[in-house]
């Protein structure tokens, strides 16, 4: 008899791809418009980019050439496709202010921003899981209560102000951190290292914990109301495995989203937290950029940041997916 005919590939891997790909085009959608525009904003308005790139002391031949460069005399659309262009070879141009690459002023400073974004989503994450849970497994006690206290009043608290109070008593008063922090990599010298990003990471966690743990706390609340929950109960489940196995799980989707939608508050904080602690990282290379009218490096600093910010966004997109196949399957069909 004729052999069989190959069996259809199975719909869950369809179904991934699918809703991979659409994500995809999604992300590179948004990138686009966002990265027109930061450079249409950077760029308008003013009578000669060239000029202002150059600091305004460079000779006429100078500014022609740097015009001619960057096709600064062309359309913004044209201008806009070149800076991708070169953006896709990694190719950002020189800083005639700075005297230097703006790519190698992003490779000495973009790991410790990374580091210092890990650090404090780390760390708020240890705090408010933990917190968020138990508070509400203990709705309405002294526990809830005083952690409900404690986390409005940190949302409450902008990060400048954190920031500074910290400085004042950590580095100021008791000396036990450094006021201006240094660049010292982990594996250099471990101890340093925690030195110099523990004020700036706590100025960033504490706050990031604080909405973590309300949030977790509302939809923990009540997922603890729901039937299965009351099934696993009733089948004589311990409270620990009914809380940190079932009731977490379905409990991550608000978790997990507001992650992703507080990369962009925690880069704008790194902006201000690394200005206070005078952190080498991206925040003080694009408040540095501002100050010196650098266009080539207020746009990649802030094409970047949107970078991650999408980017981020389009891993979490496909982490619900993990997280639920239900939503993969109706995404992708939609």
């Amino acid at each position: 008899p004729p052999p069989p005919p190959p069996l259809p590939p199975p719909p869950f891997e369809a179904d991934h791809v699918r809703y991979a790909l659409q994500r995809f085009v999604q992300f590179l959608i948004v990138f686009v418009i966002v990265t027109f525009l930061v450079m249409v904003a950077i760029r308008a308005g003013r009578d000669n980019v060239a000029v202002e790139m150059t600091g305004g002391f460079a000779a006429p031949e100078r500014v022609q050439e740097i015009s001619d460069q960057y096709k600064l005399e062309e359309p913004y659309p044209v201008q806009y496709v070149f800076w991708l262009k070169n953006l896709v070879t990694l190719d950002l141009g020189r800083s005639e202010l700075l005297s230097a690459d703006v790519k190698t002023l992003i490779e000495q400073r973009a790991p410790m921003t990374i580091l210092l974004g890990f650090y404090a989503i780390v760390v708020a994450l240890v705090i408010a899981v933990p917190l968020g849970v138990l508070s509400a497994y203990r709705r309405d006690s002294w526990f809830d209560k005083a952690g409900s206290t404690l986390s409005f009043g940190f949302v409450s608290l902008p990060n400048l102000v954190l920031g500074i109070l910290l400085l004042f008593l950590f580095a100021v008063h008791w000396g036990w951190f450094p006021a201006d922090s240094e660049k010292i990599w982990p594996w250099d010298d471990p101890w340093e290292h925690f030195r110099n990003m523990a004020l700036p990471t706590l100025t960033l966690a504490l706050g990031l914990a604080a909405i973590f743990t309300r949030l977790l706390r509302a939809d923990m609340i009540n997922t603890l109301q729901s039937d299965f929950i009351t099934l696993a109960r009733a089948k004589g489940m311990s409270p620990q495995r009914i809380l940190w196995r079932h009731a977490l799980r379905s409990s991550l989707f608000s978790l997990v989203t507001s992650v992703a939608l507080q990369l962009g508050a925690l880069l704008g904080g790194a902006v201000v937290i690394e200005t206070i602690f005078s952190l080498p990282g991206m925040g003080d290379l694009l408040v540095l950029g501002v100050q010196r009218n650098d266009l080539l490096v207020v746009q990649a600093c802030a094409a970047l940041f949107a970078l991650a910010v999408v980017l981020v966004n389009f891993l979490v997109d496909l982490l619900y997916a993990v997280i639920d196949p239900r939503i993969r399957h109706a995404r992708a069909l939609g």
